[in-house]
């Protein structure tokens, strides 16, 4: 068995080299090595139909959707303008409002590719306008981007919920210390190299300035507030949420801030549906091989071996975070929480350890893997965005990358920074 995996593993990665997309890799492999060991075709479709008719699944289009919208309509301006009011005059003041303006987009939308794109169409030309250079302007916001599966709501973190059975509110409120700790030490940063990247303080506009232009932002700050206070409140489901966000943008897209028109909505309705088939179609590929995976009994080997191991809690940990940063460069994060959970979680239970601290480990691994080569996503897309090459796009990222490490590290051996919060909401 152990040879099939490696066999397995190897094929995937030789697949994926040759350019192959993920979801075609992913189903192919798995679907046939499930029939070489005895399952029908019909019976693998109806294994996948059965684990997409999961309620909370429903959520995930209804986020994209809002984060299309988001993204279309304009509101990452009118959040840097915002952030830009209240910070710029600090010295790395427009660097550091990039940040903070990418946070909130991020707890509006759940995405990460979609902040990146956004932020990033905005945020460079700017900051390359005053004199930033343009790798740092580059890495600065593809890493930033990441926060949008960190701060709820979090793609990531419904797929781990799902398969993992962990209330998803719960593992919303684990990643809001972390997220926050991120941005935090990325303004830090840039306050201290902000003179040797071109970056100085901005003029101070005024009071009233800033009065008028939070409150221009005002309905775009109330868009997390609704969502997430729907949530936690206990006023809607998650699904709920979902659909209220959708709502929320159309409405300050349309009518408040008029950035986008009735005619437009049709195309972003096709983008969002574009990018939640892709979704689907990993999930579909990655719901096979978790099959297989169980079938061959592989995270019962492991949880023993483990167990034998007398590993502590710790140790383990820090093995999950050498496999997922390998992991990272070459698949897709949302094939990682699928492929390597089902394998994990038997042992994390065992060990003791807080599902909600391992899934903040985890999509902080997925973060880094955004910015790692060959695969990493946020790379691409800010090339894309920019025109620039996807090599100066990296170098611009490395200094934030480390810091990211860094981060990792400590929410590691620090369980309480993702589990106070969700034990003080909810309780322990």
């Amino acid at each position: 068995m152990t040879s099939l995996i490696l066999i397995a593993l190897v094929g995937v990665l030789i697949l994926l080299a040759l350019g192959i997309p993920i979801y075609l890799v992913l189903m192919g492999v798995a679907s046939i090595l499930l029939v070489a060991e005895g399952r029908t075709i019909a019976g693998l479709g109806q294994h996948i139909l059965d684990h997409l008719q999961s309620p909370i699944l429903i959520s995930v289009p209804f986020f994209i959707l809002s984060a299309v919208l988001m993204q279309g309509g304009g509101l990452a301006r009118i959040l840097f303008d915002a952030a830009l009011s209240w910070i710029g005059w600090i010295r790395g003041g427009l660097a550091i409002s990039g940040v903070a303006a990418t946070a909130v987009f991020a707890a509006i939308t759940g995405s990460s590719a979609a902040t990146t794109m956004a932020m990033g169409t905005l945020l460079v030309p700017l900051m390359e306008e005053k004199g930033y250079k343009t790798s740092f302007a580059m890495g600065l916001t593809a890493a930033a981007g990441t926060l949008g599966i960190l701060i709820p709501p979090s793609l990531p973190m419904i797929l781990f919920g799902l398969i993992a059975e962990e209330s998803i509110p719960r593992l919303f409120l684990g990643g809001v210390i972390p997220g926050l700790m991120q941005a935090g030490l990325f303004a830090t940063y840039i306050f201290f190299v902000a003179n040797k990247v071109g970056g100085r303080a901005e003029p101070f506009g005024g009071t009233r300035h800033l009065v008028r232009t939070n409150i221009h932002a005002f309905p775009a700050y109330l868009i997390p507030i609704v969502v997430l206070g729907g949530i936690y409140g206990g006023f809607v489901t998650l699904t709920e949420a979902a659909v209220l966000g959708v709502l929320c943008a159309l409405i300050a897209v349309l009518f408040v801030y008029r950035t986008a028109k009735f005619w437009e909505i049709p195309k972003m309705l096709t983008e969002a549906v574009d990018r939640t088939s892709v979704i689907i179609l990993i999930i579909m590929g990655a719901t096979l091989v978790s099959a297989w995976i169980i079938k061959s009994g592989v995270p019962q080997s492991f949880a023993a071996s483990i167990v034998e191991s007398d590993l502590k809690p710790w140790q383990f940990l820090l093995i999950m975070n050498a496999c997922l940063l390998i992991l990272g460069m070459f698949l897709e994060g949302v094939a990682i929480i699928l492929i390597v959970l089902p394998v994990v979680f038997v042992v994390v239970r065992q060990l003791g350890i807080d599902m909600t601290h391992f899934a903040v480990v985890m999509v902080i691994n997925i973060e880094l893997a955004l910015l790692s080569p060959p695969i990493g996503l946020n790379l691409f897309v800010m090339s894309n965005v920019t025109g620039r090459p996807v090599g100066e796009v990296l170098r611009g990222t490395i200094p934030f990358f480390l810091i990211m490490l860094c981060l990792l590290m400590l929410v590691t051996f620090v369980p309480a920074l993702s589990t106070w919060l969700p034990n003080l909401v909810l309780g322990g």
